[in-house]
């Protein structure tokens, strides 16, 4: 006989026999334990938010207790689940005998929050309990929260109600069970850990000395490094001052397995090896992102295509590089001959210890471990990892914006998490990365610090001088990326920009955008992740891998809107002509026909087209990065109708290299001899003999010039239209760099058995067809409006100085939109630079009842108050340049020099600290800072501004290297000049 209790409807006998209720019993028991855990662990919660620093954990410091207890509140949900599904089985049948629906109901409820609960508990476990999945934690929370009132609703419906000393007891224990977990936390809490440098600072006291004795280097971090850095010339610095374990960043085991290196079992570096063997590199192991890939299958797998990750001796460009400079760079000057002394080495290891340059960037594997030093087994697992995930997220810090891997390395971080040391595919490293998994914010705050989302972090690498150590020589600025980009609208930093876009952008916006993670990434949110591809102008490191895929991926983003090519005009020099297109005002360019006799052409004459180039969607100059190596250029092409050359500009040689006297977007530097740097050898690098880039939201004109004889049909040719086109292509090394490459370095491209022949991408194009008679709609097929293009043509003709065509081509903006403020401003612009200030104040006028108060329209105002003594008016206009670009340098600059003028030198002064703020390197804030100083009778500081303004001077006297050498080069020296026009003779078969 079952055994009956009492309630207010009467002696019912129990649905629950003796042993369902020990089976009861249990479950309340361990749901006793699971609600004790669930308030300590939101207790836990809320010192994160409330920043009890005796509860929260941290970067620093994850108790192991509340890792255990997150794993024990998984462990006993999931019995939990199990038993009441158990439970739910055996008690329905004699449930639905009794027919109450309040029962029924309540107890279904009960049933369906658990599954909830495991649901969500599983899912957040496995999935992650990350920002994008915290509806999971959430409605894992709410479903706790109801699967206690609902059960508690359960028994306060069901005949067997318990009585209340029952529940009393119950909630006794669980509260007893929450204080004692808070008390066990409380007394095994260890607090946060030390940082490397405190605990360094413990252990040696508060003296400067490091790890052996060694004072630790002083960070001077204004263009100069100390010697006595281990890591000189490189201005990169760890956490304890020293040389770190290469498995820092290769994430190599630190457990010692004989005959392994650096303590990695030996099978990695044998695969490494044996991909070098065969390929030349390897490609195939992915170095550092062992355990990263666990959890980020849709990042490691970006990053493994990216250029990043070739970045050291997997790239056998950098490789072929990087060894002239080891092998052949030997020449000592003050600071670098005192490195070597200071860590024991020869007057013939210069070359070595000047390559820690280049590899604060490129191979951190090797130079934090002190690799760079000794001579260098290209097949070696660290030669090989490139920028490993720890490369960049390791980083803690950087030192200014002054580039050349400027960062702090954080020393070996403990990993917070239980059994850290579990080998893979183990029990202990599933149960690792489920406690990770629930509580994964301390990870992210380790791997993913606020510096990683700003645009300075990729300044680190990304902008480059040159000095001393290096070079022998003096300062010099090399490839910066970040300036151009920070200087302009793109960055809304430029009250002078032509164009301003709706919002700033940064490096992160372009070239790691949002891509999806189909492989389950845990740090995806809607589906998306920050796409670790890089994706940028490399086209050559995928091609010489065979990687076609990434290939594509970079080509289309090359293309994807970034520029556009317009042939815009195309002018005869009729006296009649349109001032800007040059043709007959009753002739459009359509109308120019291939004959000689043809509308608006006359035997003997010429045709000059012009060809506009616009960077729409570059953040800085097209082209950026390494513009000795790097080839741009023009490709103008005269076709008659079966497709013959007439006439061309900028094609490619049968041996590979580029027509000389093509229109070029790249630099042509020299070295100490005057030739042509041809080997990515910057520490030969002297002076710029010419450079052509296109700045973001600006333009560029090329002109061709062709003879009308020479567009003349054979008579044997079928009669049809010409076709003149013009293409903006790319290769992303030119060839004298190519043959440099595979000739050093052989064994890096073992796929090609000659010098290979690298990608040529065209970008944008633009055909205009010549046809005969009247009509046409004139220049070009650009889908621009009209008056943009007319503005594009009128800011690349300005910016290259011929101010003439500029002039006319803003009247035509003016006129063709006349409610836009693009036109007057831009005449005032204009104006201005010819000197012109009565019509640069009347165009003024005219754009400010456009657009009242516009911040753009206030920089030139600026300007022609400077320009007319009215300094009182030229501050109050760059101070509204500056209210809406408080970033502006130029701006800053602008207005120091109009409180210079104005005698005003305590306010110039702070106007030039607020330009050397933005910029340490600006050498005119230097020297009107050193100006402002002396007239202020502060000798002394200023003596040192006038330091500084010599450091990052230019040297004339190498301007004569670049004179000789332009004599004997005519297509660099016609690129030189700001206006020039391309003459298209093409002998026949001279190129292919």
């Amino acid at each position: 006989m079952a055994p009956e209790i009492t309630s207010r409807r009467g002696r019912l006998p129990s649905l629950l026999s003796r042993r369902f209720k020990r089976f009861l019993a249990v479950t309340l028991g361990l749901a006793g334990f699971m609600l004790a855990n669930t308030l300590y662990l939101l207790l836990n919660r809320a010192a994160e938010a409330g920043g009890w620093t005796r509860f929260a954990p941290s970067a620093e410091s994850l108790p192991k207790f509340l890792q255990a207890m997150v794993l024990a509140h998984t462990a006993v949900g999931l019995v939990l689940a199990v038993l009441l599904f158990a439970f739910l089985g055996l008690h329905l049948p004699k449930v639905l005998e009794r027919k109450r629906p309040a029962s029924m109901l309540s107890g279904l409820a009960l049933g369906l929050l658990g599954g909830g609960l495991a649901v969500t508990g599983l899912f957040i476990v496995t999935e992650s309990a990350s920002h994008a999945n915290r509806w999971a934690w959430w409605a894992h929370v709410g479903a706790a929260l109801l699967a206690v009132s609902a059960y508690a609703g359960h028994r306060l419906v069901s005949y067997a109600r318990p009585p209340g000393s029952r529940a009393k007891r119950f909630a006794a224990l669980t509260a007893g069970g929450f204080a004692l977990l808070a008390v066990v936390h409380v007394i095994t809490y260890e607090g946060p850990r030390l940082t490397p440098e405190a605990r360094l600072a413990a252990t040696l006291g508060a003296g400067p000395e490091g790890p052996g004795g060694r004072e630790r280097p002083a960070e001077r971090f204004e263009g100069e490094v100390s010697p006595e850095s281990p890591f000189f010339p490189s201005p990169a610095t760890t956490g304890t001052g020293t040389h770190l374990p290469s498995r820092i960043i290769t994430r190599r085991s630190a457990r010692a397995v004989p005959g392994a290196h650096d303590g990695e079992a030996p099978d990695l570096a044998e695969r490494v090896a044996a991909e070098v063997e065969e390929r030349g590199f390897a490609a195939n192991v992915m170095i550092g992102a062992q355990t990263c890939q666990r959890c980020h299958p849709d990042v490691t797998e970006q990053w493994a295509a990216s250029a990043h990750r070739f970045a050291s001796f997997n790239n056998p460009f950098y490789a072929a590089t990087i060894d002239k400079m080891r092998e052949e760079s030997l020449g000592t000057e003050e600071n670098l001959a005192a490195h070597l002394r200071s860590f024991g080495l020869p007057p013939g290891a210069a070359g070595r210890a000047k390559s820690k340059w280049c590899s604060g960037c490129h191979d951190p594997a090797l130079m934090l471990a002190g690799a760079m030093e000794s001579p260098i087994d290209p097949s070696s697992v660290e030669a090989q990892a490139g920028l490993t995930c720890l490369s960049c997220h390791a980083i803690d810090r950087t030192h200014g914006n002054t580039g050349n891997g400027n960062y702090n390395i954080a020393d070996e971080t403990e990993d917070p998490y239980l059994l850290a040391d579990a080998p893979d595919g183990s029990i202990g490293r599933t149960v690792h990365d489920a406690a990770l998994r629930a509580r994964p914010d301390v990870h992210r705050s380790q791997m993913l610090k606020p510096l990683h989302h700003t645009a300075e972090f990729c300044a680190t690498c990304h902008k480059v001088s040159l000095d001393l150590p290096v070079n022998g020589y003096r300062w010099i600025r090399g490839q910066n990326e970040y300036d151009a980009w920070h200087d302009s609208g793109v960055a809304w930093n430029a009250s002078r920009t032509f164009y301003l876009p709706p919002a700033a952008s940064q490096c992160q916006t372009c070239h790691m955008p949002p891509e999806p993670a189909p492989l389950g990434d845990v740090s995806a949110e809607g589906g998306m992740v920050r796409s670790h591809r890089f994706l940028a102008v490399n086209t050559a490191l995928p091609f010489i891998r065979g990687d076609s895929v990434h290939l594509r991926m970079t080509e289309e983003f090359v293309r994807a809107g970034k520029l556009t090519v317009d042939i815009f005009a195309a002018r005869t020099g009729n006296a009649d002509a349109d001032p800007v297109t040059g043709l007959p005002r009753s002739v459009a360019v359509s109308d120019l026909g291939p004959a000689a006799d043809a509308p608006g052409s006359v035997p003997g004459h010429e045709v000059t087209f012009d060809v506009v180039v616009r960077n729409r969607g570059v953040g800085h100059t097209f082209p950026g990065g390494t513009n000795d190596s790097n080839e741009g250029w023009l490709e103008f092409v005269v076709r008659a109708p079966d497709g013959e050359i007439l006439a061309a500009s900028g094609l490619i040689g049968p041996d590979g290299h580029l027509d000389p006297m093509a229109h070029t977007f790249r630099s042509i530097i020299l070295d100490s001899a005057g030739a042509r740097i041809h080997q990515r050898n910057a520490q030969d690098i002297r002076v710029t003999a010419a450079a052509n880039v296109i700045g973001p939201g600006t333009a560029d004109v090329a002109q061709y010039k062709v003879s009308v004889p020479a567009l003349a049909r054979d008579p044997g040719r079928a009669d049809g239209p010409l076709t003149v086109t013009a293409r903006l292509l790319w290769r992303k090394f030119d060839r004298p760099y190519t043959e440099f490459a595979y000739r050093s370095r052989p064994e890096g491209f073992r796929q090609f058995a000659d010098v290979p022949d690298l990608p040529v991408t065209e970008i944008a194009a633009d055909t205009l067809t010549l046809v005969a008679g009247p009509g046409g709609d004139g220049p070009g097929t650009s889908a621009q409006p009209e008056w943009e293009r007319y503005n594009d043509y009128g800011i690349a003709n300005l910016l290259r100085g011929n101010t003439r065509l500029a002039r006319h081509a803003f009247q035509r903006v003016a006129a063709l939109a006349p409610d836009r403020v693009d036109g007057p401003l831009n005449l005032a612009r204009t104006a201005l630079v010819t000197g012109n200030l009565k019509d640069a104040l009347a165009r003024l006028s005219e754009a400010e009842q456009v657009s009242p108060g516009d911040p753009r329209s206030a920089w030139v105002w600026g300007g022609a108050h400077q320009a007319d003594g009215s300094y009182d008016l030229a501050e109050q206009a760059y101070l509204a340049a500056l209210s809406a670009f408080p970033g502006d340098r130029a701006a800053w600059f602008e207005l120091g020099r109009t409180r210079y003028l104005a005698s005003r030198y305590a306010e110039a002064l702070a106007a030039f600290e607020e330009v050397l703020a933005i910029d340490r390197e600006h050498r005119q804030a230097h020297y009107n800072r050193m100006l402002s100083l002396r007239a202020l009778g502060r000798d002394a500081e200023a003596d040192a501004a006038q330091e500084a303004f010599e450091k990052y001077s230019i040297d004339e006297a190498a301007r004569a290297l670049a004179r000789d050498f332009l004599a004997n080069n005519p297509g660099a020296n016609l690129m030189s000049q700001p206006v020039h026009t391309h003459d298209l003779t093409v002998p026949p078969g001279q190129y292919r």
